[in-house]
């Protein structure tokens, strides 16, 4: 029958390749279909051929030769071939229906190469999975197999040809495929593996009692999964889905190895029915990221991944078992899938996180589950006493919590119908579906504080390895001068905007569009505008509150971006709404700041001295800033900004609250603070105060700098400030006024000069 099964594999072979590179040339935009098609039809074989029987080899123990196998050797080559196998048609099956890059490399160089043995191998493979029978008459899983292995063979040769051009593997991506082929392999891993090699009888210890070998057995639910999430977290919705997609296939595939269809039919089937808790998520996970039922999902999310957590800590497999047996290899591996799968899943974003929607959802699911099991077990046990799904029927469960637990068994509800014995233990079962819920939500809990943290995690690498690249950049860009270096010294004593543009997120509205500005040391400046125009967008830019979406903005020739944190230590901010640590003193908090900008101690206490004495602040410097009152407060966050001396002096609606003493003072602070050469920026709606105290002023209306002007231009043109910023905002056209600034003798633009005579009219 040999000839048989290599006519048939030879036959399906070149039928798939005929067919593919003739639609290829012809028809291309049907190959895809074609080889959808092909997919499902290997598909389908390996679902019959390998639910109607077990696998001959997986009966092998400790590589024992008998009379299918004649050496150890024959017995791991086609112990090989079984497992490669099952990873090659899984790769198969999937690749059609996704594009991913490393697919057709993963096909020319793993599936390809499997089939290609395999099908000159093809006896031992029948052989290793139907035995030497296959070979004296005619066997329907011999013939399927055949037809896998031309199927496959057929479907990896059209589909490396077509796609030959991307299985070249760049120095870059050899490492990932590498990863990549080691993951599929691992992944197809069968349950009866340790068992052929290795003699069970001869290990003694049971991994069930929460000893170091049960210890052992629980450590990959938590390693496994971190490690396919950092191998995952950057690829792209289509790699993540497909690698947990063939994980989740291959998971069922090892979990169907002890429910085919001999096992729903023999008189035992009520037991080994797969209605236990953890064994719906086996097929549940699959199905759903193969359809993308997002809300059946979350079923499994909140109950089967408790389930298996709890299955895990407390397994239910025969005490005698080996650890190395293949039933205890199962329990791990399905509960491994059920546990950590859906958690995988959600922290990969193919599914998103739930809300209380989707957590009432899944609740009502579970009570609708555990009300069925309550009739099937109770129904089933008429036909076989063993019949105990979900726990719901014996004390297993019970037994672990105490005689409290136990003794809740003790009432009992019992009924016959039609001849049918039905006992229920209501009190037991329903603190048995409270507790549950509460556990599952409890749960929910966890798994939320564990992505925080893991994306608390990733923001801080994240951070890290942008901080190292912008270092890197800035090095670059300073040709070899010192990163404290301003980046632009000709703009060493100027607040310079080149073209800011400010947008949020994703909108297509613009809050600043190309603002140019230029402040020089020496100058009071005025920024006015309506609100909403976009003044505390660019000064939060400025301070570095605020990322810059276009542009460029250079304080005292650092720039903001790729220098923040010099480009800080140049700026005193006093923004419009203060954020204070009120259970500080105002002394306290000054200090702390002081410290942030490594103010010596002489330096600090000789300015918060006179600041003290100017805002008349004496009396009130060591008491709570909580006390304070809002003036008081706005004090505070004026004299905290100057403590560091700042070039770059910036004033967010500064006056509001103050009395008009204060507000005289923190005029005359701003005239002293430009005086010295610094640059005062000031914003503010009180359009009086900025006329008689600012150089120069801004207008901006609905994100855009409207005009710049010296106030003395426009006082010379015989027209208020106020009429002025009116006919702006209110879009008039304001025809530009030259500003003439000579050069001195060293080529530099001198400060502007001051204007006299404003104190006593200010005071």
């Amino acid at each position: 029958m040999i000839g048989v099964y290599y006519s048939i594999g030879v036959a399906s072979a070149a039928a798939v390749i005929v067919a593919g590179l003739l639609l290829h040339k012809k028809l291309p935009t049907k190959l895809n279909i074609a080889l959808k098609s092909f997919s499902l039809i290997l598909a389908t074989a390996l679902f019959f051929r390998y639910m109607s029987g077990d696998d001959v080899i997986s009966d092998v123990t400790h590589l024992q030769p008998n009379d299918t196998f004649a050496s150890k050797g024959i017995i791991v080559v086609a112990f090989l071939q079984v497992w490669f196998a099952y990873a090659a048609e899984m790769l198969v099956i999937l690749s059609p229906f996704f594009k991913v890059r490393t697919l057709p490399a993963l096909t020319a160089y793993l599936a390809l190469p499997i089939f290609a043995f395999n099908a000159v191998m093809l006896p031992l493979h029948v052989a290793a999975i139907v035995g030497n029978g296959a070979f004296a008459s005619f066997d329907a899983r011999a013939m399927l197999i055949a037809l896998e292995t031309g199927l496959g063979l057929g479907y990896a040769i059209v589909y490396t040809t077509v796609n030959f051009r991307d299985i070249r593997l760049e120095e870059k991506r050899r490492l990932w495929f590498a990863l990549a082929v080691a993951g599929c392999i691992l992944a197809a891993f069968p349950a009866y593996s340790f068992k052929v090699f290795l003699d069970p009888t001869q290990i003694t210890f049971n991994p069930k009692q929460l000893n170091m070998y049960h210890r052992l057995m629980l450590y990959p639910a938590a390693i496994i999964p971190v490690v396919l999430y950092l191998l995952l977290k950057n690829k792209s919705y289509d790699v993540k889905r497909f690698a947990m997609m063939y994980y989740a296939w291959l998971g069922l595939l090892n979990f169907s190895f002890s429910h085919r269809f001999a096992d729903f039919i023999g008189p035992d089937w009520v037991t080994t029915l797969p209605l236990h808790l953890c064994n719906t998520a086996m097929y549940i996970t699959p199905l759903c990221l193969t359809f993308k039922w997002k809300r059946f999902f979350y079923f499994t999310y909140f109950i089967n991944v408790l389930g298996a957590f709890l299955a895990l800590i407390m397994p239910n497999y025969s005490d005698t078992a080996s650890i190395i047996s293949t039933n205890v290899w199962l329990f791990y591996m399905n509960h491994y899938h059920a546990f950590f799968m859906p958690l995988l899943v959600v922290g990969l974003g193919i599914f998103r996180r739930p809300r209380w929607k989707e957590f009432s959802y899944s609740m009502i699911g579970f009570t609708v589950y555990f009300v069925l099991m309550l009739a099937v077990n109770a129904w089933f046990t008429n036909y076989n006493p063993d019949v105990d799904y979900f726990f719901l029927n014996s004390d297993f469960i019970a037994d672990k919590l105490g005689n409290w637990a136990e003794n809740t068994r003790n009432i009992v509800w019992q009924f016959d119908i039609g001849g049918l014995h039905f006992a229920f233990y209501p009190l037991y079962q329903f603190l048995f579906l409270i507790v549950y819920v509460i556990l599952a939500f409890a749960m929910w809990f966890v798994y939320e504080l564990s992505y925080n943290v893991v994306a608390g995690w990733q923001d801080i690498a994240d951070r890290y390895a942008k901080v190292r690249v912008d270092k890197l950049a800035l090095e670059a860009r300073l040709a070899g001068r010192s990163i404290e270096e301003p980046m632009n010294m000709e703009n060493a004593n100027k607040l310079v905007l080149n073209k800011f543009t400010k947008r949020y997120g994703k909108s297509d509205v613009y809050a600043v569009k190309d603002a140019c500005l230029e402040v020089h040391g020496g100058e009071i400046f005025g920024f006015l505008g309506p609100n909403g125009a976009g003044k505390s967008t660019i000064i939060k830019s400025i301070v570095g509150i605020q990322t810059i979406t276009e542009g460029s903005i250079e304080v005292c020739g650092y720039d903001v971006a790729s220098q923040p944190v010099m480009a800080k230590r140049q700026i005193g901010f006093v923004p419009d709404h203060y954020a204070l640590y009120e259970r500080l003193t105002a002394r306290e908090y000054i200090n702390y700041i002081a410290d942030l900008y490594e103010v010596s101690k002489e330096d600090r206490d000789e300015r918060l001295a006179k600041m003290t004495e100017r805002f008349e602040f004496q009396s009130a410097i060591d008491n709570p800033i909580r006390t304070y009152s809002h003036g008081m407060k706005q004090k505070v966050t004026i004299m905290a900004a100057l403590i560091h001396n700042p070039k770059v002096w910036i004033l967010d609606e500064p006056l509001t609250g103050l009395d008009p003493n204060s507000i005289f003072q923190v005029k005359e602070c701003m005239r002293e603070h430009a005086e010295a050469g610094n640059i005062v920026f000031f914003s503010s709606h009180i359009i009086d105060v900025v006329e008689r105290i600012c150089d120069r002023i801004a207008i901006i209306r609905k994100g855009q700098i409207q005009c710049v002007r010296e106030v003395s231009e426009i006082e010379s043109a015989g027209e208020s400030l106020e009429d002025f910023y009116m006919s702006v905002i209110n879009g008039k056209d304001v025809a530009p006024i030259p500003v003439e600034r000579s050069e001195d003798a060293d080529g530099e633009q001198p400060r502007p000069k001051r204007r006299k005579g404003k104190t006593e009219v200010d005071r």
